[in-house]
């Protein structure tokens, strides 16, 4: 880990053209997400740039003086704007002092900070879904208007340009090196620049042999069965065959059983002691619990549920065409999984999970906190109103009718959870 100390150098590099108007866009769509000490550190940074063409040197202590923040609060704020794509952070060792070197990136276009999941995404999560549209509602395009027949004079009518001339040959031969509108790219859970270099270490296979879709199938499987980059590249390395033709290289089902057994190593035989806690105890264990929601992959956190054990293979596809079929991303999953084995009687019903996962889809619910909260208000509908004809509604073959006792107590776990992570609130959103 590496620590900062107050006479560590930094520069900074504008990778990007960073227009006055970012400014509107860091405020309004970014703080919201970052908070208010990485926005401020985001402007010093910018500012910095600029001062560095008169006086070069700068130690982070002067930076913490102008700003008025510990060093700590620094790190924090700096790892936001990392995480965001606004920055990247590279640091080279002296002989008594580090440099950290520090490449600054415009924000997204408002357009493109809408088009991003991710982004959007934690927006809602952070100030609700009204609040959000009110946001995207300022950058709405206005409707054109009919002014009459376009008469606007066109490049070539005016100029009359001659391509073949050796102005245009020059220009068409320059190189791309000028500085342009570049935002930086927010690192997922799965790197691909890590994938292709451990299967570029053991194989001659190069990043062109897959298209766009065998990738995010790779990816999914990966992230779904937690395995890690360099492993999927040697799985994907067995498997690959060079004769058929591109998108057909890799037999997926097949890959999908070898990542499950993979990892089977990892769980334990019997129900030995479990060194974790118990998550439905405790409001840090409640917090932690939606933790592990976020940050385990669904394999994992099955077998967590299920005190370490390996999860039955019939789970594993119940899990996998959740991925598949609806698209759901991996902490929606492991909220589906805990609320169907909760309200189930611990049997991971595949109808039961597929009504469960239609509903959220049509939600566009993206985190787990979310999808529990959802869930919960669903649930308390269900019983208030028409318990026998909601959807969310246990099986006759699988479990009878839950009862009302059951429902309060779930709801009350929940409740503990959103509370604790809303600090009172009651919208769902952390």
């Amino acid at each position: 880990m590496k620590v900062l100390a107050n006479q560590d150098f930094l520069e900074v590099r504008l990778a990007s053209l960073i227009a006055d108007y970012d400014r509107d866009t860091l405020s309004n769509l970014y703080q919201p997400m970052i908070g208010y000490e990485a926005l401020a550190l985001y402007m010093t940074l910018w500012s910095e740039a600029n001062n560095e063409r008169i006086s070069p040197l700068c130690t982070h202590e002067q930076v913490f003086l102008r700003m008025r923040i510990p060093a700590g609060a620094y790190v924090e704020a700096r790892k936001y704007l990392e995480a965001t794509g606004l920055l990247k952070t590279f640091v080279s060792q002296g002989q008594d002092f580090k440099v950290y070197h520090y490449e600054l990136y415009a924000p997204k276009s408002p357009r493109g900070f809408f088009d991003d999941a991710l982004l959007y995404g934690m927006l809602i999560k952070s100030i609700g879904e009204s609040n959000a549209n009110r946001l995207k509602n300022i950058y709405l395009i206005e409707p054109k208007h009919d002014y009459g027949e376009e008469i606007t004079t066109k490049f070539a009518e005016m100029f009359h340009p001659e391509f073949n001339d050796e102005a245009f040959i020059t220009a068409s031969d320059g190189q791309n090196g000028i500085k342009g509108r570049n935002s930086g790219k927010i690192k997922g859970q799965f790197s691909y620049e890590q994938f292709f270099k451990s299967l570029s270490e053991i194989s001659q296979i190069k990043d062109s042999a897959f298209n766009k879709n065998e990738m995010k199938e790779i990816e999914r499987l990966a992230t779904l069965n937690g395995v890690k980059e360099e492993d999927t590249a040697k799985l994907v390395n067995q498997l690959y065959s060079p004769e058929q033709p591109k998108g057909q290289r890799i037999d997926f089902d097949k890959l999908a059983k070898i990542m499950q057994e993979k990892t089977d190593y990892k769980y334990r035989r019997g129900r030995a002691n479990q060194s974790e806690p118990n998550l439905m105890s405790g409001t840090s264990d409640l917090a932690r619990k939606i933790n592990l929601m976020e940050t385990k992959s669904p394999k994992d956190y099955l077998s967590y549920l299920q005190n370490g054990t390996k999860p039955a293979a019939a789970d594993l596809k119940v899990i996998n065409d959740l991925s598949k079929n609806y698209h759901l991303p991996n902490p929606v999953i492991n909220a589906v999984v805990d609320y169907v084995l909760y309200k189930a009687d611990n049997v991971l019903s595949r109808p039961y999970a597929e009504k469960v996962a239609v509903s959220l889809v049509r939600e566009n619910i993206l985190t787990a906190v979310d999808a529990m909260n959802y869930l919960k208000k669903v649930d308390k509908k269900s019983h208030n109103k028409r318990a026998n004809k909601s959807f969310i509604k246990v099986l006759e073959t699988e479990k009878k009718d839950t009862k009302d006792g059951d429902n309060k107590d779930w709801e009350m776990d929940w409740d503990r959870i959103l509370d604790e992570i809303n600090g009172g609130n009651d919208g769902g959103k952390a």
